[in-house]
């Protein structure tokens, strides 16, 4: 009976020291030669060992980057969430290795922000507008790099209480003013770019109130109206002609509001 004991215990060293022994067990010294003559993890030594020198990340085996120098170990990964804080997988070499280094989101790839307290660029998400990243749990999308950021857009959403007295800018077609701290910012956004549905009352075009037929309903101004209820009801109100006045919620009395 202590045979197989003891051949159990050989085999749970062998596993412990393969752990720690990390890329260069894995692959090999890169004086080591495999049979088969394949690469990666055949045991063919491709790439350079953890402590051996190197000029960049590809001379060193896959599980290590180069480090000042020196090729390190790093861990072996398919996705970055495989990796520790500071570091992406490298998945060309299956390869754990560190963020780059950022003092701006602009030094950052497509899909990847700084982050300003590791000092490193962190993955996001790729994204066309602020509804595609907030669906994907982040805050808004910088869209000259289409990428996915956290906190609110600094150019101001689509969305938000309106605490200022100043009025809304007049805006184009199929697009609604932009807020920000309270206040409109004086610009516009396209509707699809918005992070969310915009409220009826941001609709400032007839088809853009209309397209939300199941929501909201427009109101109309009225010209050289006749009636007993002008401006209460339109049961007995009759106008030469009529233009749209604003978009409001679905269930808000509509009257025609009297005007010249």
């Amino acid at each position: 009976m202590n045979k197989p004991l003891s051949s159990l215990g050989v085999a749970i060293a062998v596993a412990t020291v393969s752990l720690l022994a990390g890329c260069q067990l894995y692959f090999g010294s890169s004086g080591s030669s495999g049979g088969g003559g394949g690469g990666g993890a055949s045991g063919s030594g491709d790439g350079n060992p953890p402590g051996a020198q190197c000029n960049m990340d590809t001379q060193c085996s896959a599980g290590c980057f180069c480090a000042s120098g020196v090729c390190t170990e790093g861990g072996f990964c398919a996705t970055d969430k495989d990796c520790g804080g500071g570091f992406h997988c490298d998945t060309s070499r299956s390869s754990c290795i560190p963020n780059p280094q950022c003092s701006g989101d602009a030094q950052c790839a497509q899909g990847s922000m700084c982050d300003i307290k590791s000092g490193g660029c962190k993955a996001t998400c790729l994204c066309a507008s602020d509804a595609d990243a907030i669906k994907a749990g982040f805050g808004w999308c910088d869209e000259t790099r289409n990428t996915c950021m956290v906190g609110t857009d600094p150019a101001g959403m689509c969305l938000g209480a309106v605490s200022c007295t100043g009025p809304a800018p007049a805006c184009p077609d199929n697009q609604v003013p932009l807020i920000k701290d309270g206040c409109f910012t004086g610009k516009c956004r396209a509707i699809t770019a918005c992070e969310g549905a915009p409220v009826c009352g941001s609709l400032q075009h007839q088809d853009d109130c209309d397209a939300r037929a199941a929501d909201c309903t427009a109101t109309f101004t009225g010209h050289n109206c006749h009636g007993t209820t002008c401006g209460m009801s339109d049961t007995d109100c009759v106008c030469e002609s009529y233009s749209f006045a604003t978009c409001e919620l679905k269930g808000t009395p509509v009257t025609i509001i009297p005007g010249d």
